[in-house]
Formats: C-alpha cells, sequence, structure tokens
C-alpha cells in the first residue's frame, strides 16, 4: 500500500479526544503514516507537542493563528517558542494573514506573522502559512528570501499568487475543497503547479472531502485528496503517493532531508549544538551509534552557519532552562571564536552558561586564547573518561598524540575560571575506580555516565 503523509490534521482537537486511537489506526489502514499537527493558541500547540511523545509518526507545529490573538499574545509567543525546542516539534505555525473573519486587527496580524517568520527562521523550522483573503499580502510580507521551507496550508486562493509562491520554491497544500464537484478552478490550479511543490492535507476535523462532505474529517481521508491528484496528473496512484510522500519529507524536513537541531531541551537545560567536528574518535562516542538523543536529531551535513547560531541565542529566553550549555555532536572548541562570541552573547542576556568538552583545545589554542574562550563560563563539564595517558590514547584515540598532557593542563587552568567538573563513560577497558581516584586528587567532582 502506497504511503501518504497528513500534512495538515488538528489531531488535538477536543472532538478527537475519546477516539483518538481508532482514528490513527483507521489511518494506518488508509496508508498514512505521518501527520502533521498544527497549533493554532498556545493551548493546542501544547496539546501538539505532547502528542508527538505519545503516538507514532506523529509531528507538531506550534504557533498562533492570526485570529487567536489576544491581550495575552506577548507571554505567549514566547512559551511558542519554548514548545518549538521540543523533540519532534518541527514547524512553526499555523501562522499568517485572515482578513475574512478580521477578529484580529491587520496591524496585530502582519506584526505577530513577522515574528513568527523570524522565530521559523532563527529554529530553521519550516513555517505553516494559514491565508484567507489575504494571499497577496501573505507572499509580500514573505518576500523572496525566506531561509526555510515553507508551505501555504489549505491554499484556495489566487491561482497566480500560488504559482508564484511556487516559483519560489514553496510548497502548496491542497485540502478537501480540492475535491468538490464544483470546484474545477482549484483542480485545474493544482495541474498548473509543478508536481515537485504539491502536498495533500486534510485540515481534519475540517472540510471533509467528496463524498463525505458533512461529516467530520479524519487523516484517513487524505487518500480522496491523493487520488484526485493523480486523476489531475493522469498517473498510476502509487506514483504520486511517492512523490506526494517526497514532498511532504523536503517540505518538513524529515527522512533524507532531516534537519538538524541546533538547539534542544534535556535534563532541565538548553543546549547548543554547534558543530559536528571532533579531536577525538571515542570508542564509547554516541554519534557512533545514533544520529541524536532523546528524540532530537543531532548529526550535522555540515558546520551549522554562524549567523543561524547568533539569531538561536536572540530567541531564546533564560527562564526556559536552568542553565545554556555549549556542546555539540563533536567538540564546541573547535570553533573557537564562534563559541567565545556566542557565549558573551548568551551571558550577556542572563543566561547561566556552561561549556561541555572534552578539554583537549590547548592542542589548538594557546593558554591565553584559551582564557579568552572561557571567560564568559559560569561552569565547565570536562570529559575525563581515563586515568592515564595510555588508557586514553587507546579509548578515546585523540588526533593529538600529547592530548592527555593537554588535557590535564586544561583542567587546571579552566578551574582557575569557572566551576568544573568531571565525567566519565562506562566503557570496556576503563578502570571506572581508578577514573574516580584521579577525579579525587583532582579535588574535582565526577559524574560516571552509562
Amino acid at each position: 500500500m502506497p504511503e501518504l503523509f497528513d500534512t495538515h490534521c488538528h489531531l488535538s482537537d477536543e472532538r478527537f479526544c475519546d477516539d483518538l486511537d481508532r482514528v490513527l489506526a483507521s489511518a494506518a489502514e488508509s496508508g498514512v503514516t505521518g501527520f502533521l499537527v498544527p497549533g493554532i493558541s498556545l493551548e493546542s500547540s501544547r496539546k501538539a507537542a505532547f502528542l508527538c511523545e505519545t503516538r507514532a509518526g506523529v509531528y507538531a507545529a506550534a504557533g498562533i493563528h492570526p485570529n487567536e490573538f489576544d491581550s495575552d499574545y506577548p507571554d505567549d509567543f514566547a512559551d511558542i517558542a519554548e514548545i518549538l525546542l521540543r523533540p519532534r516539534v518541527i514547524a512553526v505555525g499555523e501562522t499568517g494573514l485572515d482578513f475574512y473573519r478580521e477578529r484580529t486587527s491587520a496591524e496585530l496580524q502582519i506584526k505577530m506573522f513577522r515574528n513568527h517568520i523570524r522565530l521559523a527562521e532563527s529554529l530553521g523550522l519550516t513555517l505553516v502559512v494559514h491565508s484567507r483573503n489575504a494571499e497577496r499580502e501573505v507572499l509580500d510580507i514573505l518576500g523572496n528570501d525566506v531561509a526555510v521551507p515553507v508551505i501555504m496550508h489549505c491554499y484556495t486562493g489566487p491561482p497566480d499568487v500560488a504559482l508564484e509562491a511556487a516559483q519560489r520554491g514553496y510548497y502548496i497544500g491542497f485540502a478537501g475543497p480540492l475535491t468538490f464537484r464544483g470546484n474545477n478552478r482549484l483542480r485545474d490550479l493544482a495541474g498548473s503547479l509543478p508536481p515537485d511543490k504539491i502536498l495533500i492535507e486534510t485540515d481534519a476535523p475540517y472540510l471533509s472531502p467528496e463524498p463525505l462532505r458533512g461529516r467530520r474529517n479524519e487523516p484517513s481521508n487524505v487518500k480522496y485528496m491523493a487520488d484526485t491528484i493523480s486523476a489531475i496528473w493522469d498517473r498510476d496512484p502509487a506514483l504520486t503517493a511517492e512523490t506526494l510522500m517526497t514532498n511532504s519529507l523536503k517540505a518538513l524536513q524529515l527522512g533524507p532531508f532531516q534537519r538538524t537541531d541546533l538547539v534542544y531541551l534535556l535534563y532541565g537545560n538548553i543546549y547548543m549544538n554547534i558543530t559536528g567536528r571532533c579531536s577525538n574518535r571515542c570508542r564509547f562516542c554516541i554519534k557512533d551509534r545514533a544520529d541524536g538523543i532523546g528524540g532530537y536529531y543531532l548529526a550535522h551535513h555540515g558546520e551549522p552557519l554562524e549567523g543561524r547560531l547568533e539569531s538561536i541565542i536572540e530567541t531564546l529566553s533564560p527562564s526556559m532552562g536552568e542553565e545554556l550549555v555549549f556542546c555539540g555532536y563533536g567538540e564546541p572548541t573547535m570553533r573557537p571564536e564562534l563559541l567565545r562570541r556566542l557565549a558573551r552573547k548568551a551571558a550577556g542576556r542572563g543566561f547561566s552558561v556552561r561549556l561541555n568538552t572534552n578539554g583537549t583545545c590547548l592542542s589548538w589554542l594557546s593558554r591565553e586564547e584559551t582564557v579568552l574562550l572561557l571567560e564568559p563560563f559560569d561552569a565547565v563539564s570536562i570529559s575525563l573518561n581515563t586515568s592515564c595517558a595510555e588508557e586514553y590514547n587507546t579509548i578515546c584515540r585523540p588526533a593529538d598524540g600529547n592530548a592527555w598532557d593537554r588535557l590535564m593542563e586544561f583542567i587546571e587552568l579552566a578551574g582557575r575560571l569557572a566551576f568544573v567538573s568531571l565525567t566519565a563513560v562506562r566503557y570496556s577497558g576503563v578502570e571506572i575506580e581508578s577514573v574516580e581516584k584521579l577525579a579525587k586528587t583532582l579535588s574535582l567532582p565526577l559524574r560516571i555516565r552509562g
């Protein structure tokens, strides 16, 4: 059975509360294996994020619908930013403009739409856009250089705007109205768009497709949109489903197009993943066995852009975690100038700042450079892991044959500048008791992991 992705379904809606498991099982029987659940308010965004943690194949977007803002919107928006750091929350939205109902002033809608765009670009998340009687205004605000994928959700607007959006690389989502008997205009539009820019969605529980109009919509019904697209393209349904699934994965940055999480929440702290490079090749390193931890994808396809990392710092709030920890799926001190700049910016914004490091940076930095690097940090956590040079070279396999001596020197130097703690991983060949004795000799706390 061809697989399908429902790129917009409100599974957090109270109308699904009593039979959500049945709804998901029915969708699975129809070949629907992926679901994006959008937020339209702070409460629904929280519910969507919770569903990600409890249901397979479910991903979330967090945002505030343009007609859902009220006097509390600044505080709500700060909370939305925190939700976006949770695992499997992969998009910002739904956001945009709605000049049909206009329960919120156009001025406030535009302001908050711009805020959502900045948030998506900062975190590298897909942007899910609602537009009703405001399609041209939405396109004008988005401009030509949005740095993340954009989805024009449940599109029913002017064909020329959709064509321009597709030319800019945006994705056009079609829901139930595509199947309505009298909606040849929308089907003609779908046929005129590049096939690689089309998505299908249900917008469940709303907008049930033909022949189910008037009933509660469900994700299983996304097959009707797939069948309609297949007829428009005059293509085999299996090939149509394959194209639509690939489009969904690209638009949502999943599967082979997976986005790296550069910031994430764990253990009550905020972590910043600034590099994939490392000076060691530790035998126990998790990145040799997994692409991430805690539901986050942390492997790098290239070094993160400095501007993106700097904008993330500006997006975060100290209230989101006890500490802001600079780490990497690698060794953060391999980007020393960037690391120092980010740490200073974070400290200036009121964060308690910690560095997680393997402690070998004196292999490529002078003592003076290292002192400057450590200046913004309140705490430094150093991976000790072994108790002697021979064991270190065997287990941690450093690029520098003198790395153990550099590590010991760094521990002494860091201890003068910040609160220092040590860590070690239980691993075959590591004498943990000897590591504990060394830590005691150094008068430093040691945490054993694994």
